[in-house]
């Protein structure tokens, strides 16, 4: 299957947001009003750093061991006492990574995370040929 994906949302093309399909659609924040309406849209605003996920969307967790194990590596970057919370004697304190080394760190927790939930991906694809074109399926039960 292939979805859309647009990047800025015309003005004009706002009902867009109501299709049946799903859809990654950036919109302008100047239009965050017309879009609180819809029920079954779920709305990440990257500039006030908020999801908003309606009630009639169910959204699974991750799979274990994936989430503890990311749970872990985030609460360590960001949190980097707590390792040595309980310690009698801590070790010293090395200096605090700035913004740019945090946001590095927290990128590579989430590409981990992504490689070890896409790995195998390919004993899901079916190669169909009843066309003159092979077509490869994904099955999403495998």
């Amino acid at each position: 299957h292939s979805y859309p994906y647009i990047p800025i949302l015309p003005a004009q093309l706002l009902e867009v947001l109501s299709s049946p399909t799903p859809f990654i659609i950036g919109v302008h924040s100047v239009f965050r009003n017309d879009i609180h309406e819809l029920l079954d849209v779920i709305i990440a605003d990257l500039d006030g750093g908020t999801i908003k996920i309606p009630e009639c969307i169910h959204l699974s967790q991750l799979p274990e061991p994936l989430l503890h194990q990311t749970q872990m590596a985030l609460s360590l970057v960001l949190h980097p006492d707590l390792e040595t919370a309980d310690y009698a004697f801590p070790p010293p304190r090395t200096a605090l990574s700035h913004s740019k080394m945090l946001d590095k760190e927290v990128r590579a927790i989430f590409l981990r995370l992504f490689a070890q939930l896409f790995q195998g991906y390919r004993s899901c694809l079916q190669l169909i040929r009843i066309h003159a074109e092979p077509v490869i399926h994904f099955h999403k039960v495998k």
